[in-house]
């Protein structure tokens, strides 16, 4: 009797002490991606006795509150935000350095390259990737059957996108070939600036310091934009529209062409199952083929308890396990790993591996300020759209976006 006095007392013990060691994690999300990080802390919680603890803030709210929090000393531990707010985080010495491990990991290979080279300031690594999606364009296939086009041949590049979208808007009743999301600059580094970095140009340089606007991939997409949009071709709602706008109209089975992102394939099959559709990647003006390399990035903040940090990126090896990333892609449409797809598509939709595939060639805009050149409905990148496409001054526009540019990074430039 007194052994299995002692030996419960000395399970207890171990119990107690384990328990005792445990640590908690604090990691902020942004709703957007909440539920789908939620799900992944979860299945870390149940098989381990540390935790991740979620935490889900608004979107639009995640970087000015982990500003704040960061600025204040009461940062989580963690934050899984919108990569493109990477560089500035990482500049503002705001960041761990992950660097060591993330090349140390057996997929760091896979990762996804926009997401690190956004992660990376002065050779360091501070985040790795954790949903991402990419841009890519969708098409009605019954609109190119009745347009007299191929629907088993995407358009390979801007200028057969604007002859296309032409030939769609031809068969009348209110039917027209191209929608893209105009006033917003979220969506047009999403699917405008992908037809640049396939004609092998861009609006920043490659260390995001210098704006280099005036190119003539810029001007050969603008010009077919406008081609479209004079002729009649571009769905009416672009100019001041929005997502929903946009997914609504394509549903309709009014659009023939819409741009988009890697979402789009499990949006339609679950919501609008009766529209008959294809996805390629976007096109630049003459050829070639790129996307926006968007999503989530989890970074460790600063200054992290070493435990904490430990069990961080224990969560980050546990979500990069092929089980995990089925799960993401079911929950969120692509993993967050490059060299899954027989895993994560196996019994998903194969029209999501077009996004997949793009994703190794995808790009995002490397800045410092995102927000203000960017995002802003009344920067400069929205307003160049706006003005060299909808107006009639295409030079007067492309100059003042480039002094609006240049002005701007010369400022937040660190």
């Amino acid at each position: 009797m007194l052994k299995i006095k002692l030996a419960l007392a000395a399970l207890s013990l171990v119990a107690s002490t384990t328990l005792a060691n445990a640590t908690d994690v604090t990691l902020w999300v942004r709703t957007s991606s909440g539920a789908v990080l939620q799900g992944l802390a979860d299945h870390y919680n149940a098989s381990h006795s540390d935790k991740i603890i979620v935490t889900q803030i608004t979107a639009e709210q995640m970087v000015p509150k982990l500003g704040a929090a960061i600025a204040g000393g009461a940062a989580p531990d963690g934050a899984v935000l919108d990569l493109i707010y990477l560089p500035t985080f990482a500049a503002a010495d705001g960041l761990e350095d992950i660097s060591e491990f993330v090349k140390s990991r057996p997929y760091a290979s896979a990762m996804s390259p926009s997401h690190i080279r956004l992660a990376t300031y002065e050779d360091k690594i501070y985040g790795v990737p954790a949903l991402p999606d990419a841009s890519i364009i969708a098409y009605n296939i019954d609109l190119f059957e009745k347009a007299g086009l191929d629907p088993n041949k995407a358009p390979a590049s801007l200028e057969e996108i604007a002859t296309d979208a032409k030939k769609i808007a031809g068969l009348g009743n209110e039917t027209y070939g191209f929608y893209f999301v105009a006033n917003s600059g979220s969506w047009l580094i999403y699917d405008f600036l992908p037809h640049l970095w396939a004609a092998g140009a861009d609006i920043l340089s490659e260390d995001g310091r210098t704006a280099t606007v005036d190119t003539p991939a810029l001007r050969e997409t603008i010009a077919a934009y406008r081609d479209m949009w004079k002729a009649g071709a571009i769905h009416p709602t672009s100019r001041s529209g929005n997502g929903n706008n946009a997914v609504e109209a394509f549903a309709s089975g009014k659009v023939g062409v819409l741009m988009t992102g890697s979402y789009i394939v499990n949006l339609l099959t679950s919501k609008y199952p009766d529209v008959k559709f294809a996805v390629a990647p976007i096109p630049g003006p003459k050829g070639g083929a790129s996307s926006f390399a968007g999503g989530d990035t989890l970074a460790v903040m600063k200054g992290i308890d070493e435990e904490k940090k430990k069990v961080l990126l224990d969560f980050v090896d546990f979500y990069m396990t092929p089980e995990q990333q089925v799960y993401i892609t079911k929950e969120s449409g692509m993993p967050s790993r490059t060299d899954l797809a027989g895993d994560a598509y196996a019994s998903f939709d194969k029209r999501n591996l077009v996004s997949y595939d793009i994703l190794s060639k995808a790009r995002t805009p490397y800045t410092f300020s995102s927000d203000e050149l960017f995002v802003s409905r009344t920067g400069p990148f929205v307003n160049l759209i706006q003005g060299a496409i909808f107006g009639e001054d295409v030079d007067g526009s492309i100059k003042t976006a480039q002094d609006a540019f240049t002005k701007v990074l010369e400022r937040t430039n660190p």
